[in-house]
């Protein structure tokens, strides 16, 4: 059985968490999306896998980059959790997603996405300590339910102009 000060040693050494994961999720993103989308040409193999490696030693080379995104990711990956496992119980029901409430689903996580990216910048602090939580809470729902009115009323004004 592995020594538990050997296990969280290693996990938790700065050259693990600073350097090495950030580059790889950076160099693995931006190869992949390279490779989807033939930007640089077809077949431009090493080309994709040198700019990948470029842009992923420049991004671990600006800190400020890799802590916003060591703050971000857990909160990403529980977001997919929770989307998962809405997937899954309406799956299993038998229940397919309405428009309704794929829209719904959408401006709920747009929003905890906003206020995830905000906390991880240090934004969400700055606002809160100079105006008082519940004003924040009631403009982010002020806004949400603009933007809820305004996804209701631009489809039937659309229909209604088609026809």
């Amino acid at each position: 059985m592995a020594d538990a000060g050997l296990v969280s040693s290693v996990f938790t050494q700065p050259l693990l968490t600073n350097f090495i994961l950030p580059f790889l999720l950076v160099f693995v993103i931006v190869f992949a999306i390279l490779e989807k989308t033939n930007l640089l040409g077809e077949g431009k193999r090493n080309a994709n896998l040198l700019v990948a490696f470029i842009i992923g030693v420049l991004f671990v080379g600006v800190q400020s980059l890799v802590g916003f995104t060591i703050k971000l990711i857990p909160l990403v990956a529980v977001f997919l959790i929770i989307l998962l496992g809405y997937f899954l119980i309406f799956g299993f029901i038998g229940i397919h997603l309405l428009k309704g409430m794929k829209i719904t689903l959408g401006i709920v996580f747009g929003i905890a996405f906003i206020v995830a990216v905000a906390w991880a910048t240090g934004l969400l602090s700055q606002v809160t300590s100079s105006v008082p939580l519940a004003d924040v809470i009631g403009i982010i729902l002020v806004i949400a339910l603009m933007g809820g009115a305004i996804a209701l009323v631009i489809p039937k004004k659309m229909k209604e102009g088609v026809e």
